[in-house]
Formats: structure tokens, C-alpha cells, sequence
């Protein structure tokens, strides 16, 4: 049975309670599974997004209509901002406990776990088991009596079997452990163990690290010590081989692997080079540290910032930053959203949304290849997140009028757009929201448009019920139906009611144009319901 499955079969039997424990979970893990199911680092990686509360945003995101695949992408995103690794594991989690609970459908895992590298490896500190030294490999396999009789890889994992060495075996390993160049081969690996390769080893193994009779949680720690003497034989025969091939020649120095260079972190070289977004990213920064880039990132560096992290990211290529953005630019309640190819930015107002995810501010550049994220603390209002971006002095600025040139035009219809302004939305899956002034009136605006007709029909079903029920309230009803301009056919919906207790009068109307999906919304807080319909220019 695949992990997926037996995971949901798990949440059958015993109900959602059992995810609601990190601890407990990983306990019913380790008694449940068997070794072949899942690795030491999938039930790590498991329990860390048990432990962040992956589940809850993500079922809320696809309970409000969005995207399984797309509320998973941004699930894995959280999940690897607070406990590092590379999104592609931290969404295969967050897709594997969303169909637990009957959310996320299985070939989301798929799309995931072909992704992954063959072994999810733990993180520091937690427990691994590394391969017996009777069975390490070496990368030509030769037969136990007879001496090597090609140099050791120059990088590890060696290259897929179908390749045959063609570098001369006097050049020796470039690097050997892979881990910190100053290491000597005889100090054992300074980071353990090399990363998997993608198929198995030419010993023939079907599985990486080969598996030991005791078990995924039960080697002993005499067996690191093996391995790392292994290590140094096939090191040390490689070479010997390698001297008596080359008749005695003192084989040719290998590269010298070039040092790491540090990351500055300091301010000064922070603003210069992230000068793209910001004047000086760096105002209000402190405790800036180098973090670890993940797949596609070439640097991350996290500082603190009064209203909570700034994280800055610089990405390999334009793919990487592409899938970020996408990643990033979701359509929750709360969000104020704009991209217009070049730079993107995105707000998030959890008070909005009725969440408890922290407020954050987001823009990036995609000549530079680069993005900012400020997330706010646990207490951090968005209000105090913006002002730190504001702080930054930054030159990918917040909309503040309506952007989608259909929308634009609806609003026209009736409206000065000039009179209109970007706010958060208010709505799932809202590409954006703007609140309109009426010159010389009272009235209240805003007009909105969603990714798709489905949103715009639910929101005109929600005010067409409120139109019927105003007529059974006690309420009043005005036009219902649908509006059109001039003699034309009707163009969209259009309900007008008061309230029952006669203090509010609202006009909804939507557009049915192709790629609109546009709405408005105006009301009248002094009840005068034929004055708000005498403004818009209704069929009635």
C-alpha cells in the first residue's frame, strides 16, 4: 500500500484527531508503517508539517475554491519558509495529508513525488541510518580480490551507468567527501550521507542507502565509523590504481577546489545588491544571516525587521522565479494582488480573510531575478508589515486603481474611474477590488472582478436571494432581473432592495462580457432606494 493510502486509511480508522499531534502522530507512524513505506525523512517530513499546521490553511483554501494543485503549491511554499528544505517535498507533504482528508485527489502526489530525489533525507539531527561497510559502492564495482582499476568519482553520486568514465585516472577526485573542501578523506564525511542518486547504484542494489537487517531506527553508530573507513579504502585504492596504470608516474594534481564564498550580510551590501527592489532594503534590518538556498534559489538572507522577517531571494534563473511568483500570487480574501510581467507584488491581510496566517507584503523583479517577502510576527497587523515596505523605499509600488482593462471598462459604464482605488479584496478568488466615490453623493461603491464566471454567479446568487427576501422581510424590493444598455440585449444581472429595517439600500449589478467577470455593489446608508436606482441607469 502506498503512504498516501495508508495514511488515509489511518484517518478512517481513528478520525483527524491523530493529526492533530505532532508527537502522537509521528508515534502512530512509527508503529503503523513498515519499513518499506516510508523513509526515516518522509516521516519527519510528515510530522513537521503536522507540526506547522500545514492542514488548516490548506483545507481552507480549497473549502473557499481554489485550486487543489494550487493550494498545495502554497501550502509547500509555508511549509518550507518556516522548516526549510525545498518546496517540491514540503508540497509532496502538504498533498499527501490534503488527500488524507479527502481534499487533495492522488495525482497531485504524483505530480510531486516524481519530483522528489529516490531518498527524502532527514534533516540535521534527526536519526539516519547509514549503509553497512560491507556494502558501500564504489563506482565501478570491481571484483573483490583484484585491486581497483579506475579512480574514484570525482563527484558523488557517480554518473548514470550508461556513461563511462573518460577522465583520465591520474586526475583523482576533485572533492572528496563532497562536503567541505578542507576536509581531509581520512577525517570521515564532514556531511553525511552524499545525496541519493536518481537510480540505483551499479552494485546491482534495487534500493539507496542498501538496506541493513537492523532496520530503519535500530543501526548503531559503529556502522558510521565502517562506512567512512570504507570510504577511505576505495579513496586510497583508486589512486594506487591509478599510480600503477600510469607506470609509476606520479598521477597529475587534481583542481583545487575553490573556497565558498561568504555571503555579505552586512547593509551596505545588502542595498547594493537588492537595489532593484528597493532604495535601501536594508532600513530597519538587523541580525541579517546567509540561509541555505533551496532548489533554484542562489541566495537567501533573513534579517528581522520590526514588524517581523524580511526575506530576500535571489533565484537561478527566470523558471525559478516564475514558479515563486506563481506560487506567491494566490486570490484568498484579503489579498491585494498586481503583476504585470516585469515586477509583481503581493498584500495579505489575515484580519480580512478571518485567518490566523500572518500578514505579508511580497514584490519581486524579474530582470533581477530577485524578491522580497516580509512576513509579519504572530501579533504584526498588516498595516505595521507595510510600513516596513514602505521603509524600504521600494520601486515596485502597491496598485491604486483598477488594473484589468475589461473591468476598467465596466466601470466606465457609469462611473468615473478616476474616482476608484485598488483596497484588499473581500472575496475568495478575487483578482482584484476597487471602492469608487460618487461626486456630490453619499453613496458607497465597489467593484471587483474574479478569476472565472463561477465566482461572479455565486456572488449574483448570493444578492438575488437577499432581492426575494427583502420582499418577504418586511424590506422593499426595487428592479430584479437584468440590465442592458440602450435597446440591446440584457448584458448582465441587476437586483436593487432595502433592508427591513430601512436604513440600507443596495444595487448589485454584474457584466457577462467574456473575460469580465466583473460586479458592483453600491449602497445607500440613508435608505433612499430610488435615489441609488435613479443613479444607475436601470432597465426599469
Amino acid at each position: 500500500m502506498e503512504l498516501h493510502d495508508a495514511l488515509a486509511e489511518l484517518v478512517r480508522d481513528h478520525g483527524r484527531e491523530i493529526l492533530a499531534d505532532d508527537a502522537g502522530f509521528r508515534g502512530v507512524l512509527d508503529d503503523v508503517l513498515a519499513e518499506d513505506q516510508a523513509s526515516t525523512g518522509d516521516i519527519n517530513l510528515l510530522v513537521d508539517a503536522v507540526r506547522f499546521d500545514v492542514l488548516t490553511p490548506l483545507v481552507t483554501m480549497i473549502d473557499g475554491g481554489a485550486d487543489p494543485t494550487r493550494a498545495v503549491e502554497e501550502a509547500g511554499l509555508r511549509l518550507a519558509r518556516d522548516r526549510g528544505g525545498d518546496q517540491g517535498s514540503c508540497s509532496w507533504a502538504a498533498a499527501v495529508l490534503g488527500y488524507a482528508v479527502g481534499k487533495v485527489p492522488a495525482p497531485v502526489i504524483a505530480r510531486y513525488r516524481s519530483q522528489r530525489r529516490t531518498t527524502d533525507l532527514p534533516p540535521p539531527g534527526a536519526p539516519y541510518s547509514p549503509p553497512p561497510a560491507a556494502q558501500w559502492p564504489s563506482p565501478s564495482a570491481p571484483p573483490a580480490s583484484a585491486p581497483p582499476t579506475s579512480a574514484p568519482p570525482s563527484s558523488w553520486p557517480p554518473a548514470a551507468p550508461s556513461s563511462s568514465p573518460s577522465s583520465s585516472p591520474s586526475s583523482g577526485p576533485s572533492s572528496w567527501p563532497p562536503a567541505a573542501p578542507s576536509s581531509s578523506p581520512s577525517s570521515g564525511p564532514s556531511s553525511w550521507p552524499p545525496a541519493a542518486p536518481s537510480s540505483s547504484p551499479s552494485s546491482g542494489s534495487s534500493s539507496w542507502p542498501p538496506a541493513a537487517g537492523g532496520g530503519r531506527r535500530r543501526r548503531g553508530p559503529v556502522l558510521w565509523v565502517a562506512a567512512a573507513v570504507a570510504g577511505v579504502v576505495v579513496v586510497v585504492g583508486g589512486v594506487t590504481a591509478a599510480v600503477l596504470a600510469g607506470g609509476g608516474d606520479d598521477p597529475a594534481p587534481g583542481p583545487d577546489p575553490s573556497p565558498e564564498r561568504p555571503v555579505d550580510v552586512s547593509a551596505a551590501a545588502i542595498d547594493e545588491r537588492y537595489r532593484a527592489l528597493a532604495t535601501s532594503i536594508s532600513t530597519g534590518a538587523s541580525d541579517c544571516e546567509a540561509q541555505d538556498p533551496g532548489p533554484g534559489q542562489g541566495e537567501v538572507v533573513q534579517c528581522a525587521v520590526p514588524a517581523g522577517v524580511l526575506r530576500l531571494v535571489t533565484y537561478a534563473d527566470e523558471d525559478a522565479l516564475s514558479a515563486a511568483r506563481s506560487a506567491r500570487l494566490d486570490y484568498r480574501a484579503g489579498t491585494m494582488t498586481a503583476d504585470n510581467g516585469t515586477t509583481a507584488l503581493y498584500e495579505f491581510d489575515p484580519e480580512r480573510a478571518g485567518t490566523s496566517d500572518p500578514a505579508l507584503v511580497y514584490w519581486d523583479s524579474r530582470p533581477a531575478l530577485q524578491s522580497v517577502t516580509i512576513t509579519g510576527d504572530a501579533t504584526a497587523k498588516i498595516d505595521s508589515v507595510v510600513a516596513s515596505y514602505k521603509q524600504t523605499q521600494p520601486r515596485v509600488q502597491s496598485p491604486t486603481s483598477p488594473a484589468h482593462p475589461t473591468l476598467r471598462e465596466f466601470i466606465n459604464l457609469n462611473m468615473d474611474i478616476s474616482e476608484c482605488t485598488r483596497q484588499r479584496t473581500f472575496f475568495v478568488d478575487e483578482t482584484e477590488e476597487s471602492r469608487c466615490k460618487v461626486p456630490g453623493n453619499s453613496l458607497v461603491v465597489n467593484v471587483g472582478r474574479y478569476t472565472s464566471a463561477k465566482g461572479m454567479k455565486g456572488n449574483r446568487r448570493y444578492y438575488r436571494s437577499k432581492h426575494k427576501e427583502a420582499g418577504k422581510n418586511g424590506g422593499k424590493q426595487g428592479g430584479g432581473g437584468t440590465w442592458q444598455l440602450g435597446d440591446g440585449d440584457p448584458e448582465g444581472a441587476y437586483y436593487a432592495y432595502r433592508d427591513a429595517d430601512g436604513r440600507t439600500a443596495t444595487v448589485y449589478w454584474d457584466w457577462d462580457k467574456a473575460d469580465c467577470y466583473c460586479y458592483g455593489v453600491a449602497w445607500s446608508f440613508d435608505g433612499n432606494l430610488a435615489a441609488l436606482e435613479k443613479w444607475w441607469p436601470s432597465d426599469e
